[in-house]
Protein backbone atom coordinates (compact mmCIF):
# COMPACT_ATOMS: atom_id res chain seq x y z
CA UNK A 1 0.00 0.00 0.00
CA UNK A 2 1.35 3.65 -0.29
CA UNK A 3 2.03 5.93 2.65
CA UNK A 4 2.12 9.98 3.00
CA UNK A 5 5.97 10.46 4.38
CA UNK A 6 7.36 13.77 4.28
CA UNK A 7 4.99 14.53 1.63
CA UNK A 8 5.84 11.35 -0.60
CA UNK A 9 3.14 9.36 -1.34
CA UNK A 10 5.43 5.95 -0.74
CA UNK A 11 4.15 2.44 -2.55
CA UNK A 12 5.52 -0.56 -1.45
CA UNK A 13 4.60 -1.02 2.44
CA UNK A 14 2.78 -3.90 3.38
CA UNK A 15 -0.83 -3.70 5.22
CA UNK A 16 -1.34 -3.69 8.96
CA UNK A 17 -3.13 -6.96 10.13
CA UNK A 18 -6.10 -6.56 11.99
CA UNK A 19 -7.14 -8.80 15.10
CA UNK A 20 -10.11 -8.81 17.08
CA UNK A 21 -12.14 -5.72 17.68
CA UNK A 22 -10.16 -4.19 14.77
CA UNK A 23 -11.31 -2.88 11.44
CA UNK A 24 -9.73 -2.06 8.28
CA UNK A 25 -10.69 1.28 6.86
CA UNK A 26 -10.45 2.43 3.12
CA UNK A 27 -10.02 6.18 3.69
CA UNK A 28 -11.81 8.76 1.33
CA UNK A 29 -10.87 11.82 3.43
CA UNK A 30 -7.75 11.81 5.55
CA UNK A 31 -7.68 15.40 7.86
CA UNK A 32 -4.38 15.44 9.53
CA UNK A 33 -4.69 17.56 12.67
CA UNK A 34 -1.62 17.11 15.11
CA UNK A 35 2.17 15.90 15.62
CA UNK A 36 2.30 13.05 18.13
CA UNK A 37 5.69 14.04 19.84
CA UNK A 38 8.10 13.10 22.30
CA UNK A 39 7.12 9.42 21.82
CA UNK A 40 10.36 7.82 20.08
CA UNK A 41 13.53 8.21 20.70
CA UNK A 42 15.57 10.16 18.35
CA UNK A 43 19.42 11.31 18.64
CA UNK A 44 20.63 13.99 17.64
CA UNK A 45 23.84 12.36 16.22
CA UNK A 46 26.20 15.37 17.01
CA UNK A 47 30.07 14.56 16.38
CA UNK A 48 30.35 14.33 20.26
CA UNK A 49 28.26 12.47 20.57
CA UNK A 50 29.23 9.66 18.29
CA UNK A 51 33.13 10.22 19.65
CA UNK A 52 31.68 8.64 23.07
CA UNK A 53 29.58 6.44 21.62
CA UNK A 54 32.47 5.06 19.62
CA UNK A 55 34.92 5.03 22.27
CA UNK A 56 32.49 2.88 24.29
CA UNK A 57 31.15 0.34 22.24
CA UNK A 58 33.59 0.25 19.13
CA UNK A 59 32.87 1.60 15.79
CA UNK A 60 30.95 -1.53 14.07
CA UNK A 61 28.36 -1.57 16.87
CA UNK A 62 27.66 2.61 16.74
CA UNK A 63 27.50 1.59 12.68
CA UNK A 64 24.94 -0.67 13.59
CA UNK A 65 23.15 1.64 15.52
CA UNK A 66 23.07 4.25 13.41
CA UNK A 67 22.07 2.26 10.12
CA UNK A 68 19.19 1.40 12.67
CA UNK A 69 18.27 4.36 13.90
CA UNK A 70 18.21 5.72 10.44
CA UNK A 71 16.20 4.08 9.20
CA UNK A 72 13.49 4.63 11.93
CA UNK A 73 13.04 8.21 10.96
CA UNK A 74 9.81 7.53 8.91
CA UNK A 75 8.80 5.51 11.54
CA UNK A 76 9.22 8.40 13.62
CA UNK A 77 7.00 11.16 11.72
CA UNK A 78 3.27 9.99 13.37
CA UNK A 79 0.27 12.35 13.61
CA UNK A 80 -3.46 12.32 15.02
CA UNK A 81 -5.92 12.60 11.75
CA UNK A 82 -9.45 12.29 11.16
CA UNK A 83 -11.19 11.23 8.08
CA UNK A 84 -14.07 9.46 6.61
CA UNK A 85 -13.89 6.18 5.17
CA UNK A 86 -15.32 2.69 4.47
CA UNK A 87 -14.79 -0.57 6.30
CA UNK A 88 -13.32 -3.34 4.49
CA UNK A 89 -13.53 -7.31 4.75
CA UNK A 90 -10.24 -8.43 7.08
CA UNK A 91 -10.09 -12.01 7.88
CA UNK A 92 -8.41 -12.07 11.62
CA UNK A 93 -5.56 -13.98 11.65
CA UNK A 94 -5.71 -17.20 12.58
CA UNK A 95 -9.30 -18.13 11.94
CA UNK A 96 -12.72 -16.23 12.32
CA UNK A 97 -13.00 -13.09 15.10
CA UNK A 98 -14.72 -13.80 17.73
CA UNK A 99 -18.21 -11.35 17.44
CA UNK A 100 -19.90 -9.44 20.40
CA UNK A 101 -18.06 -7.65 22.78
CA UNK A 102 -15.54 -7.11 19.99
CA UNK A 103 -17.73 -6.36 16.94
CA UNK A 104 -16.58 -4.14 14.30
CA UNK A 105 -18.46 -2.26 11.48
CA UNK A 106 -19.57 -4.11 8.64
CA UNK A 107 -17.15 -4.64 5.63
CA UNK A 108 -19.14 -1.82 3.40
CA UNK A 109 -20.13 0.57 6.46
CA UNK A 110 -19.51 4.26 6.03
CA UNK A 111 -17.65 5.38 8.77
CA UNK A 112 -15.87 8.67 10.53
CA UNK A 113 -12.23 7.45 12.36
CA UNK A 114 -9.80 8.38 14.32
CA UNK A 115 -6.51 7.74 13.62
CA UNK A 116 -4.27 8.91 16.94
CA UNK A 117 -0.47 7.79 16.02
CA UNK A 118 -0.34 6.58 12.38
CA UNK A 119 1.71 8.18 9.32
CA UNK A 120 0.20 11.77 7.71
CA UNK A 121 -2.14 9.42 5.44
CA UNK A 122 -2.26 6.20 4.77
CA UNK A 123 -3.60 4.13 1.72
CA UNK A 124 -5.87 1.38 3.92
CA UNK A 125 -5.73 1.95 7.76
CA UNK A 126 -6.56 -0.72 10.88
CA UNK A 127 -8.18 1.00 13.42
CA UNK A 128 -9.76 0.01 16.84
CA UNK A 129 -13.59 0.04 17.34
CA UNK A 130 -13.14 2.83 19.67
CA UNK A 131 -12.11 4.83 17.04
CA UNK A 132 -14.34 4.40 14.76
CA UNK A 133 -17.98 5.53 14.49
CA UNK A 134 -21.05 4.92 11.66
CA UNK A 135 -22.00 7.63 9.44
CA UNK A 136 -24.56 7.87 6.45
CA UNK A 137 -23.20 6.51 3.44
CA UNK A 138 -23.90 10.20 1.67
CA UNK A 139 -21.29 11.73 3.97
CA UNK A 140 -18.32 9.29 2.47
CA UNK A 141 -17.73 11.28 -0.98
CA UNK A 142 -16.15 9.05 -3.64
CA UNK A 143 -14.13 12.10 -4.85
CA UNK A 144 -12.14 11.51 -8.73
CA UNK A 145 -9.00 11.94 -9.96
CA UNK A 146 -9.24 13.08 -13.79
CA UNK A 147 -5.65 11.93 -13.98
CA UNK A 148 -6.13 8.63 -12.12
CA UNK A 149 -6.31 5.30 -14.07
CA UNK A 150 -9.53 3.48 -14.27
CA UNK A 151 -11.04 1.80 -10.89
CA UNK A 152 -8.21 3.67 -9.20
CA UNK A 153 -9.60 4.48 -5.63
CA UNK A 154 -8.53 8.67 -4.35
CA UNK A 155 -8.16 10.11 -1.20
CA UNK A 156 -8.55 13.61 -0.51
CA UNK A 157 -5.65 14.10 1.76
CA UNK A 158 -5.92 17.50 3.66
CA UNK A 159 -2.88 18.98 5.42
CA UNK A 160 -4.04 22.32 7.22
CA UNK A 161 -8.15 21.80 8.62
CA UNK A 162 -9.83 24.89 7.08
CA UNK A 163 -11.67 25.39 10.85
CA UNK A 164 -9.92 25.02 14.21
CA UNK A 165 -10.25 21.61 15.42
CA UNK A 166 -11.28 20.94 19.37
CA UNK A 167 -8.20 20.65 21.36
CA UNK A 168 -7.31 17.04 20.99
CA UNK A 169 -7.45 14.74 24.36
CA UNK A 170 -3.67 14.08 25.88
CA UNK A 171 -4.25 10.55 26.18
CA UNK A 172 -5.62 9.86 22.43
CA UNK A 173 -2.61 11.52 21.37
CA UNK A 174 -0.50 8.84 20.70
CA UNK A 175 -3.00 5.80 22.30
CA UNK A 176 -2.90 2.07 21.41
CA UNK A 177 -4.89 -0.34 22.00
CA UNK A 178 -2.05 -2.45 23.56
CA UNK A 179 -1.21 0.17 26.07
CA UNK A 180 -3.60 -0.69 28.41
CA UNK A 181 -5.28 2.36 28.71
CA UNK A 182 -9.09 2.96 28.41
CA UNK A 183 -9.86 5.56 25.35
CA UNK A 184 -12.78 8.20 26.61
CA UNK A 185 -15.38 7.86 24.28
CA UNK A 186 -15.61 11.38 24.05
CA UNK A 187 -12.39 12.65 22.92
CA UNK A 188 -12.79 10.59 19.67
CA UNK A 189 -16.67 11.91 19.19
CA UNK A 190 -15.53 15.58 19.74
CA UNK A 191 -13.35 14.99 16.84
CA UNK A 192 -16.00 13.73 14.82
CA UNK A 193 -18.48 16.06 15.55
CA UNK A 194 -15.88 18.67 14.64
CA UNK A 195 -15.00 16.64 11.10
CA UNK A 196 -19.08 16.71 10.36
CA UNK A 197 -18.85 20.32 10.13
CA UNK A 198 -15.26 21.37 8.82
CA UNK A 199 -15.85 18.34 5.81
CA UNK A 200 -17.97 20.39 3.16
CA UNK A 201 -16.02 18.99 0.08
CA UNK A 202 -12.68 19.22 -1.68
CA UNK A 203 -10.59 22.71 -1.39
CA UNK A 204 -8.19 24.17 -3.53
CA UNK A 205 -5.07 23.30 -1.42
CA UNK A 206 -6.64 19.23 -0.21
CA UNK A 207 -4.09 16.55 -2.07
CA UNK A 208 -5.82 13.99 -4.01
CA UNK A 209 -3.85 10.87 -3.79
CA UNK A 210 -3.88 8.17 -5.56
CA UNK A 211 -4.09 4.33 -5.00
CA UNK A 212 -5.64 1.17 -5.79
CA UNK A 213 -2.95 -1.74 -4.74
CA UNK A 214 -4.25 -4.97 -3.54
CA UNK A 215 -3.85 -6.01 -0.06
CA UNK A 216 -1.04 -7.58 1.15
CA UNK A 217 0.00 -8.44 4.64
CA UNK A 218 2.52 -10.54 4.22
CA UNK A 219 5.78 -11.52 1.59
CA UNK A 220 7.50 -14.67 0.64
CA UNK A 221 11.32 -14.95 0.97
CA UNK A 222 13.03 -16.19 -2.01
CA UNK A 223 13.79 -19.37 -2.25
CA UNK A 224 17.10 -20.44 -0.53
CA UNK A 225 20.16 -22.42 -2.15
CA UNK A 226 20.18 -25.83 -1.38
CA UNK A 227 22.52 -26.72 1.70
CA UNK A 228 25.97 -28.42 0.86
CA UNK A 229 26.27 -31.76 0.88
CA UNK A 230 27.02 -33.40 4.21
CA UNK A 231 25.99 -30.00 6.09
CA UNK A 232 23.64 -29.93 8.64
CA UNK A 233 20.32 -28.31 8.26
CA UNK A 234 19.90 -25.00 10.48
CA UNK A 235 16.95 -24.74 12.78
CA UNK A 236 14.51 -22.10 11.45
CA UNK A 237 13.37 -19.33 13.04
CA UNK A 238 10.68 -16.37 12.74
CA UNK A 239 11.61 -13.15 15.12
CA UNK A 240 8.64 -11.04 16.67
CA UNK A 241 9.68 -7.35 17.06
CA UNK A 242 11.62 -5.73 14.46
CA UNK A 243 12.94 -2.85 16.90
CA UNK A 244 16.36 -0.96 17.78
CA UNK A 245 17.39 -3.93 20.17
CA UNK A 246 16.45 -6.78 17.31
CA UNK A 247 18.44 -4.67 14.49
CA UNK A 248 21.39 -4.22 16.23
CA UNK A 249 21.73 -7.91 18.63
CA UNK A 250 19.77 -10.45 17.20
CA UNK A 251 19.51 -10.61 13.43
CA UNK A 252 23.16 -9.56 13.09
CA UNK A 253 24.47 -12.56 15.85
CA UNK A 254 21.84 -15.20 15.32
CA UNK A 255 22.67 -16.27 11.37
CA UNK A 256 25.64 -18.69 12.04
CA UNK A 257 23.61 -21.20 13.77
CA UNK A 258 19.69 -20.39 13.03
CA UNK A 259 18.01 -19.97 9.27
CA UNK A 260 15.79 -16.91 9.83
CA UNK A 261 12.91 -17.43 7.60
CA UNK A 262 9.90 -14.84 8.89
CA UNK A 263 10.05 -11.50 10.66
CA UNK A 264 6.93 -10.42 12.78
CA UNK A 265 6.22 -6.52 12.69
CA UNK A 266 2.97 -4.77 13.64
CA UNK A 267 3.86 -1.57 11.91
CA UNK A 268 4.50 -1.36 8.21
CA UNK A 269 6.43 1.51 8.19
CA UNK A 270 8.80 0.27 10.44
CA UNK A 271 9.63 -2.69 8.12
CA UNK A 272 9.72 0.09 5.53
CA UNK A 273 9.16 -0.18 1.95
CA UNK A 274 12.89 -1.64 0.79
CA UNK A 275 13.13 -4.71 2.73
CA UNK A 276 15.71 -7.73 2.07
CA UNK A 277 13.35 -10.94 0.56
CA UNK A 278 16.40 -13.33 2.43
CA UNK A 279 13.22 -13.73 4.49
CA UNK A 280 9.17 -13.33 4.57
CA UNK A 281 7.51 -10.48 6.34
CA UNK A 282 4.33 -10.22 8.33
CA UNK A 283 2.38 -7.83 9.90
CA UNK A 284 0.53 -10.22 11.74
CA UNK A 285 0.85 -10.35 16.06
CA UNK A 286 0.71 -14.11 15.76
CA UNK A 287 2.81 -17.19 14.08
CA UNK A 288 1.92 -18.35 11.04
CA UNK A 289 0.56 -21.38 10.84
CA UNK A 290 1.56 -22.40 7.16
CA UNK A 291 5.00 -21.85 7.63
CA UNK A 292 6.37 -22.96 11.48
CA UNK A 293 9.46 -22.03 12.83
CA UNK A 294 11.72 -24.26 15.22
CA UNK A 295 12.32 -21.40 17.22
CA UNK A 296 10.61 -18.37 17.91
CA UNK A 297 12.87 -14.86 18.95
CA UNK A 298 10.78 -13.10 21.02
CA UNK A 299 11.51 -9.37 21.36
CA UNK A 300 8.33 -6.87 21.18
CA UNK A 301 5.97 -5.12 23.22
CA UNK A 302 6.68 -6.54 27.03
CA UNK A 303 3.28 -7.70 27.82
CA UNK A 304 2.89 -9.71 24.69
CA UNK A 305 6.64 -12.21 25.56
CA UNK A 306 4.72 -14.49 27.27
CA UNK A 307 1.81 -15.01 25.55
CA UNK A 308 4.40 -16.05 22.12
CA UNK A 309 5.94 -18.07 24.65
CA UNK A 310 2.99 -19.79 25.17
CA UNK A 311 2.30 -20.42 21.89
CA UNK A 312 5.85 -21.43 20.98
CA UNK A 313 5.93 -24.08 23.51
CA UNK A 314 2.31 -25.45 22.95
CA UNK A 315 3.51 -26.21 19.47
CA UNK A 316 6.72 -28.09 20.28
CA UNK A 317 9.03 -25.01 19.00
CA UNK A 318 11.90 -23.41 21.23
CA UNK A 319 11.06 -19.97 22.85
CA UNK A 320 13.86 -17.42 22.88
CA UNK A 321 12.55 -14.21 24.73
CA UNK A 322 14.06 -11.15 25.69
CA UNK A 323 13.24 -9.52 28.78
CA UNK A 324 11.03 -9.27 30.85
CA UNK A 325 9.88 -12.87 30.12
CA UNK A 326 6.20 -12.24 31.80
CA UNK A 327 4.63 -9.32 32.71
CA UNK A 328 1.62 -10.88 35.02
CA UNK A 329 1.45 -13.76 37.60
CA UNK A 330 -0.79 -15.83 35.24
CA UNK A 331 1.32 -15.44 32.50
CA UNK A 332 4.06 -16.60 34.91
CA UNK A 333 2.01 -19.50 36.02
CA UNK A 334 1.37 -20.80 32.74
CA UNK A 335 4.84 -20.42 31.57
CA UNK A 336 6.25 -22.60 34.12
CA UNK A 337 3.67 -25.34 33.51
CA UNK A 338 4.33 -25.23 30.00
CA UNK A 339 8.25 -25.27 31.05
CA UNK A 340 7.80 -28.29 33.39
CA UNK A 341 5.99 -30.00 30.42
CA UNK A 342 9.14 -30.30 28.55
CA UNK A 343 9.38 -27.11 26.77
CA UNK A 344 12.15 -25.14 25.52
CA UNK A 345 12.59 -21.48 26.85
CA UNK A 346 15.72 -19.65 26.86
CA UNK A 347 16.06 -16.44 28.38
CA UNK A 348 17.98 -13.15 27.46
CA UNK A 349 19.31 -11.97 30.26
CA UNK A 350 22.76 -10.89 28.91
CA UNK A 351 24.66 -10.32 32.67
CA UNK A 352 25.29 -13.78 33.01
CA UNK A 353 27.16 -13.62 29.68
CA UNK A 354 29.64 -11.03 30.44
CA UNK A 355 33.40 -12.45 31.08
CA UNK A 356 33.16 -10.40 34.30
CA UNK A 357 31.40 -13.19 35.72
CA UNK A 358 34.48 -15.74 35.80
CA UNK A 359 36.34 -12.95 37.30
CA UNK A 360 33.80 -12.06 39.95
CA UNK A 361 33.52 -16.40 41.32
CA UNK A 362 37.32 -15.89 41.68
CA UNK A 363 38.28 -13.11 43.32
CA UNK A 364 34.97 -13.18 45.59
CA UNK A 365 35.55 -16.60 46.27
CA UNK A 366 32.14 -17.24 45.44
CA UNK A 367 32.64 -21.52 45.72
CA UNK A 368 33.54 -21.27 49.30
CA UNK A 369 30.23 -20.38 50.58
CA UNK A 370 32.48 -18.36 54.06
CA UNK A 371 30.53 -15.02 53.42
CA UNK A 372 27.35 -13.78 52.03
CA UNK A 373 27.35 -11.53 49.11
CA UNK A 374 26.41 -7.80 49.52
CA UNK A 375 25.71 -6.48 46.21
CA UNK A 376 24.85 -2.65 45.85
CA UNK A 377 24.04 -1.14 42.07
CA UNK A 378 22.91 2.36 41.40
CA UNK A 379 21.85 2.23 37.77
CA UNK A 380 21.37 5.28 35.87
CA UNK A 381 18.51 4.81 32.58
CA UNK A 382 17.93 7.55 30.44
CA UNK A 383 14.55 9.73 30.79
CA UNK A 384 11.87 7.75 28.59
CA UNK A 385 10.12 9.96 26.19
CA UNK A 386 6.36 11.44 27.80
CA UNK A 387 4.68 8.74 25.13
CA UNK A 388 6.86 5.81 24.85
CA UNK A 389 5.67 2.40 25.42
CA UNK A 390 7.76 1.76 28.32
CA UNK A 391 5.21 3.95 29.88
CA UNK A 392 2.40 1.80 28.98
CA UNK A 393 0.82 0.25 31.68
CA UNK A 394 0.60 -3.29 30.21
CA UNK A 395 4.47 -2.66 30.13
CA UNK A 396 4.59 -2.46 33.85
CA UNK A 397 7.15 0.10 35.61
CA UNK A 398 10.91 0.08 35.19
CA UNK A 399 11.47 -2.51 37.67
CA UNK A 400 9.69 -5.15 35.05
CA UNK A 401 11.20 -3.04 31.99
CA UNK A 402 14.85 -2.83 33.04
CA UNK A 403 15.65 -3.61 36.93
CA UNK A 404 15.02 -7.47 35.85
CA UNK A 405 18.56 -7.73 34.81
CA UNK A 406 20.19 -6.91 38.06
CA UNK A 407 17.83 -8.71 40.00
CA UNK A 408 18.27 -12.06 37.78
CA UNK A 409 21.89 -11.14 38.09
CA UNK A 410 22.21 -11.44 41.76
CA UNK A 411 19.66 -14.27 42.33
CA UNK A 412 22.11 -16.44 39.59
CA UNK A 413 25.20 -15.67 41.46
CA UNK A 414 23.38 -16.41 44.31
CA UNK A 415 22.06 -20.01 42.49
CA UNK A 416 18.45 -18.48 42.99
CA UNK A 417 18.35 -18.84 46.84
CA UNK A 418 14.99 -18.12 48.11
CA UNK A 419 14.03 -14.97 49.38
CA UNK A 420 13.41 -14.12 52.81
CA UNK A 421 12.44 -10.47 52.53
CA UNK A 422 11.78 -7.96 49.99
CA UNK A 423 11.02 -4.20 50.02
CA UNK A 424 11.14 -1.57 47.16
CA UNK A 425 10.51 2.22 47.61
CA UNK A 426 9.27 3.86 44.69
CA UNK A 427 10.18 8.19 45.36
CA UNK A 428 7.97 10.70 43.22
CA UNK A 429 10.65 11.61 41.21
CA UNK A 430 11.09 8.04 39.31
CA UNK A 431 13.67 6.68 41.77
CA UNK A 432 13.63 3.07 42.66
CA UNK A 433 15.29 1.85 45.91
CA UNK A 434 14.85 -1.93 46.35
CA UNK A 435 16.27 -4.04 48.89
CA UNK A 436 16.32 -7.69 48.76
CA UNK A 437 17.76 -10.31 51.14
CA UNK A 438 17.89 -13.73 50.82
CA UNK A 439 17.77 -16.96 52.81
CA UNK A 440 21.88 -17.28 52.64
CA UNK A 441 22.18 -14.01 54.31
CA UNK A 442 22.94 -12.51 50.96
CA UNK A 443 21.82 -8.82 50.18
CA UNK A 444 21.08 -6.91 47.10
CA UNK A 445 20.54 -3.18 47.14
CA UNK A 446 19.41 -1.45 44.13
CA UNK A 447 18.90 1.86 42.98
CA UNK A 448 16.88 2.69 39.19
CA UNK A 449 17.14 6.24 38.71
CA UNK A 450 16.82 8.58 35.68
CA UNK A 451 17.94 11.89 37.67
CA UNK A 452 21.12 13.01 36.73
CA UNK A 453 22.91 13.15 32.54
CA UNK A 454 24.87 10.36 30.50
CA UNK A 455 26.73 10.62 27.36
CA UNK A 456 25.90 7.42 26.08
CA UNK A 457 22.97 5.85 27.60
CA UNK A 458 22.48 3.61 30.43
CA UNK A 459 25.26 3.52 33.18
CA UNK A 460 25.59 1.69 36.08
CA UNK A 461 27.91 1.76 39.19
CA UNK A 462 27.88 -2.20 40.85
CA UNK A 463 29.94 -3.36 44.00
CA UNK A 464 30.13 -6.91 45.33
CA UNK A 465 31.60 -7.81 48.46
CA UNK A 466 32.34 -11.26 50.18
CA UNK A 467 35.34 -12.80 51.74
CA UNK A 468 37.31 -9.90 52.55
CA UNK A 469 36.95 -8.79 48.79
CA UNK A 470 35.39 -5.78 47.24
CA UNK A 471 34.46 -5.69 43.06
CA UNK A 472 33.45 -3.15 41.42
CA UNK A 473 31.66 -2.83 37.82
CA UNK A 474 31.77 0.32 36.17
CA UNK A 475 28.83 0.41 33.15
CA UNK A 476 29.01 -3.23 32.80
CA UNK A 477 32.67 -2.49 31.12
CA UNK A 478 35.23 -1.74 33.35
CA UNK A 479 36.03 -4.08 36.65
CA UNK A 480 38.35 -4.13 39.71
CA UNK A 481 38.77 -6.16 42.85
CA UNK A 482 40.86 -5.07 45.55
CA UNK A 483 41.54 -6.85 49.14
CA UNK A 484 43.22 -4.51 51.84
CA UNK A 485 46.36 -3.09 50.28
CA UNK A 486 46.24 -5.00 46.96
CA UNK A 487 44.83 -4.85 43.57
CA UNK A 488 43.54 -8.03 42.95
CA UNK A 489 42.61 -7.22 39.13
CA UNK A 490 41.78 -4.52 36.76
CA UNK A 491 40.42 -5.42 33.70
CA UNK A 492 38.12 -3.43 30.41
CA UNK A 493 35.90 -5.35 28.28
CA UNK A 494 33.25 -4.12 25.46
CA UNK A 495 29.69 -4.16 27.31
CA UNK A 496 28.31 -4.99 24.30
CA UNK A 497 29.98 -8.28 23.86
CA UNK A 498 27.75 -10.03 25.69
CA UNK A 499 25.13 -10.28 23.68
CA UNK A 500 26.89 -12.07 20.97
CA UNK A 501 28.21 -14.47 23.43
CA UNK A 502 24.68 -14.81 25.24
CA UNK A 503 23.27 -15.76 21.59
CA UNK A 504 26.00 -17.79 20.41
CA UNK A 505 25.73 -20.04 23.75
CA UNK A 506 22.12 -19.82 23.12
CA UNK A 507 22.06 -21.14 19.92
CA UNK A 508 24.78 -23.80 20.74
CA UNK A 509 21.59 -25.12 22.76
CA UNK A 510 19.29 -25.24 20.57
CA UNK A 511 20.79 -26.51 17.45
CA UNK A 512 22.24 -29.21 20.25
CA UNK A 513 18.99 -30.03 21.13
CA UNK A 514 19.75 -29.24 24.99
CA UNK A 515 17.75 -28.28 27.51
CA UNK A 516 16.31 -24.63 27.94
CA UNK A 517 16.11 -22.65 31.81
CA UNK A 518 14.56 -24.22 34.82
CA UNK A 519 11.27 -23.72 35.54
CA UNK A 520 12.24 -23.02 39.15
CA UNK A 521 14.83 -20.18 38.00
CA UNK A 522 12.16 -18.57 35.92
CA UNK A 523 9.75 -18.82 38.51
CA UNK A 524 12.35 -17.28 41.22
CA UNK A 525 13.17 -14.42 39.11
CA UNK A 526 9.72 -13.51 37.70
CA UNK A 527 7.99 -13.83 41.28
CA UNK A 528 10.46 -11.31 43.04
CA UNK A 529 10.08 -8.74 40.59
CA UNK A 530 6.61 -8.93 39.90
CA UNK A 531 6.61 -8.72 43.50
CA UNK A 532 8.25 -5.55 43.77
CA UNK A 533 6.42 -3.78 40.76
CA UNK A 534 2.88 -4.66 42.46
CA UNK A 535 4.35 -2.80 45.49
CA UNK A 536 5.75 0.08 44.13
CA UNK A 537 2.89 0.51 41.93
CA UNK A 538 0.75 0.64 45.18
CA UNK A 539 2.75 3.58 46.04
CA UNK A 540 1.82 5.73 43.26
CA UNK A 541 2.60 6.69 39.93
CA UNK A 542 6.53 6.56 38.90
CA UNK A 543 8.18 7.26 35.63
Amino acid sequence: MRVLLAQRWADGFLDETPTAGQARVHPSVWITLVPVDDQFFVRSGGSRALAAYTREFGARAVARKTASRLRERDRNRRYVGVGLGTVEPAPFPGGEAPASPTAVPAPGSPVAFVAPCHPACMERVVLHRDLIRPVRAADVPRPVDPGARPGGATIVHRARPASPPPVVDDALVGWSPLAGIALDPAAVDRLVAWLAVEWRGARPDDRLLTGASPIATSTRRRPAPGAAPGSARRPTAALFGLGHYAKTQIVPHIGEHLDLIRVHELDPVQIGARRTDRWSWDTSPLPAEDDPADVLLIAGYHHTHAPLAHAALRRGSAAVVEKPLVTTEEDLEELAKLIDGGGRLFACFQRRHSPINAWLRTDLRLGEAREPMLYSAVVYEEPLPARHWYRWPASRTRLVSNGCHWIDHFLWLNDFAPVRRATVTSARTGTFTVYVELVNDAILSLVLTSAGGSRFGLREHTELRANGVTATIVDGARYSAEAGSRILRRRRVNRLDSYPAMYRGICERLVAGAPGENAREIRAVAELTLRLDTAAARQGPAC
